[in-house]
């Protein structure tokens, strides 16, 4: 009976160990593609916020010039960019967890609407009225002001989230940290 209750023990040991292992496991692969994901989406919002001083002036003085007796603003074609690393990514934004997927999707999605906005702009202006213009490229400033200031914050945030440890983002496995 001893011999049947130690094999039962040791296979059941077996079968736990097995299954934590495999739970760790994945939970830190998991964590890996969080931080692969975080740093790139950082680079590319970093990228992106270098262009938003000048395009804040560009805008503005667009704005000012609609405003000024003369009126006259002349924007050739734009095709909107697009964000190839958010684009790849968008399906892992789990992996940031609920927070940092939140407002991820929150800055990128302002983006969107300012590029939207921005290239209907550069092929429609013509059509409009300068009061029409200029309140469009406004809600367009609005738009990469929004992003700008959201983004600023979550950029230090995806940086940090990459480069934490995996145990210092997974406060449940506190307890292993006192064993060794």
């Amino acid at each position: 009976m001893s011999d049947t209750n130690a094999a039962l023990i040791a296979f059941l040991g077996v079968l736990a160990g097995g299954y934590v292992n495999n739970f760790l496991g994945e939970d830190f692969r998991r964590f890996r593609d969080g931080q692969a994901l975080a740093g790139a989406l950082a680079g590319e919002l970093n990228s992106h916020a270098t262009a938003i001083p000048l395009l804040r002036h560009f805008i503005g003085e667009m704005v000012d010039a609609l405003r000024s007796p003369e009126g006259k603003v002349t924007l050739g074609e734009f095709d909107a960019p697009n964000s190839p690393v958010f684009d790849a990514g968008v399906a892992k934004l789990g992996v940031l967890g609920p927070a940092l997927a939140q407002e991820v999707t929150f800055v990128y999605e302002q983006i969107r609407a300012f590029r939207i906005t921005f290239e209907r702009l550069s092929r429609q202006h013509k059509s409009m009225s300068n009061d029409q213009f200029a309140h469009s490229l406004e809600f367009c400033l609005m738009l990469i002001n929004t992003a700008y200031e959201r983004g600023t914050k979550l950029i230090a945030d995806l940086q940090s989230y990459a480069k934490d440890g995996y145990w210092i983002t997974r406060p449940w496995l506190s307890w292993l940290r006192t064993i060794g």
